[in-house]
């Protein structure tokens, strides 16, 4: 309301311009100074260190039996479990301690030149999943100059962000480089505590440039005038008129997506009402009328048919029951610690013969000590069922299901892979609504499952999602761990 007056005066919009861009400029330069030091300092200390860790790291590995890994492993992959292989295992564990003693937050690992010096591999890693012999792709020309002398990496920019590396030669008996075993640290995190200082640095200096501002105004409020004033309760009465005008306009559109709503709703489960009893009705109707024409086998064979649509018909009303409680948010979640493990490991072993029926080949990677889950126990159970039950339905006849529960920081991510018809890229982010209608008939199914599941998920505050690449369809789901 002041500003308005006080720019109408040239002389007071000079000052005020004249202190604004004064306080802009200085904060400038106290950030460029700031950064740039603060940066520097943060680079030369950590490089150090780096250098200082790799440096005694690579004294402590034996060349001969790194060199003895290479020889023995000659291929990609050849080693994909630390304790695969014995010389391995006592080189990670090495690197893994070193790793935890001087509490890096990446992984400590060893490259080394390929037998044909056209490129690097990676080796040993202090990882809990070895990548062994993958090519180095990205690597800091300093590593090529220095292969032999070691060296420190400056800050470096690849698809995994900000590095700060060092780097040291690891040797053979008779003098040969064999390797170097790199330290890295990401300096992204750093750089973004600094960033953080600063928008404080920026956030204060805007509350001073407020009070300065402040200042200025109460000692020039004898500009103000009755004029100003009574504008100002005009501007005020109108924006209160335009903020009901607003208020109006969503409750008028609220009131018209209900209602759009609720005809589609009315719409859709008259559509898929209509399905199985026309079948019902249809069976009975010609086991009613042809009772001397049908012979007994007929009769059974129609019997059974309409009983198997009743059912439908049955899982049906229940799913849109069920979907229709969890959209309107009538089910309330009683979430408890329970062992994820456990509760999939059952759930499979019910679809077994399902699943045989088929030739599907199941594979699952579960380890037994993933900790505890927090949650609904039922509700996650009805989410992993309907995602297994799809895999299950649209898997191809003597292909394979694969079911991983990763670790996904506070999360655990339950994931379940299937061969078969490829879902539409089109499609995956419309597959979870309540009437999908690309999808494959089948009269064993109500089509709500992956819509209930999404429902169950919202519910828990977790993510499902569906993908699918040329040779499999995904669907995956997270779940919250129980915090220690």
């Amino acid at each position: 309301m002041v500003s308005t007056n006080i720019w109408k005066n040239k002389r007071l919009r000079q000052i005020i311009l004249l202190v604004g861009g004064s306080i802009v400029v200085l904060w400038l330069v106290i950030v460029v100074l700031f950064y740039n030091f603060t940066v520097s300092q943060h680079e030369q200390s950590t490089l150090m260190r780096l250098a200082g860790i790799a440096n005694s790291l690579a004294l402590q590995i034996e060349g001969d039996i790194h060199e003895k890994i290479f020889e023995t492993n000659k291929v990609k992959d050849a080693i994909i479990r630390n304790d695969q292989d014995s010389l391995y295992l006592s080189l990670h564990t090495l690197l893994r301690s070193n790793h935890e003693a001087n509490m890096l937050k990446s992984p400590v690992y060893t490259i080394s030149m390929n037998n044909s010096g056209m490129f690097y591999e990676f080796g040993v890693t202090s990882d809990s999943v070895p990548y062994y012999r993958h090519p180095y792709n990205t690597y800091h020309s300093t590593l090529n100059d220095q292969y032999k002398t070691g060296g420190m990496i400056p800050a470096y920019e690849d698809e995994f962000g900000m590095w700060l590396s060092a780097f040291a030669p690891i040797k053979n008996t008779r003098g040969k480089t064999v390797a170097v075993v790199m330290v890295d640290e990401k300096l992204d995190i750093f750089l973004k505590s600094v960033r953080s200082e600063l928008m404080k640095a920026f956030i204060f200096s805007l509350v001073m440039f407020g009070v300065m501002i402040a200042l200025l105004l109460w000692q020039m409020r004898k500009i103000l005038t009755k004029e100003q004033k009574d504008k100002n309760i005009i501007e005020a009465a109108n924006k209160e008129i335009n903020r009901m005008n607003v208020e109006l306009s969503i409750v008028n559109e609220k009131l018209s997506s209900l209602d759009r709503f609720r005809k589609e709703m009315i719409s859709n489960i008259s559509h898929d009402l209509r399905t199985p009893m026309a079948s019902i009705i249809g069976f009975l109707d010609l086991i009613r009328d042809s009772k001397s024409s049908l012979s007994q086998d007929e009769r059974y064979k129609y019997i059974d048919v309409a009983y198997s649509e009743t059912k439908r018909l049955n899982r049906l009303v229940s799913d849109l029951f069920e979907l229709s409680k969890l959209e309107s948010g009538q089910i309330k979640i009683d979430p408890e610690p329970f062992n994820l493990y456990e509760l999939v490991s059952d759930i499979i072993q019910k679809y077994q013969l399902k699943i045989k029926s088929k030739h599907v080949d199941l594979n699952f990677e579960i380890h037994e000590n993933l900790g505890l889950a927090f949650g609904d126990i039922k509700y996650i159970d009805r989410v992993f069922q309907n995602l297994l039950d799809n895999a299950v339905r649209y898997v191809d006849e003597g292909g394979y299901i694969k079911i991983w529960i990763l670790d996904a920081e506070g999360d655990f991510k339950v994931k379940i892979c299937n061969s078969g018809d490829l879902i539409p890229q089109k499609d995956l982010d419309v597959i979870f609504d309540r009437y999908y209608t690309n999808e494959k008939s089948d009269n064993a199914r109500s089509g709500l499952g992956l819509a209930i599941a999404k429902s169950i998920c919202t519910l828990h505050g977790c993510t499902i999602k569906a993908e699918s690449n040329e040779f499999v369809n995904s669907f995956w789901f997270t779940v919250p761990k129980v915090e220690k």
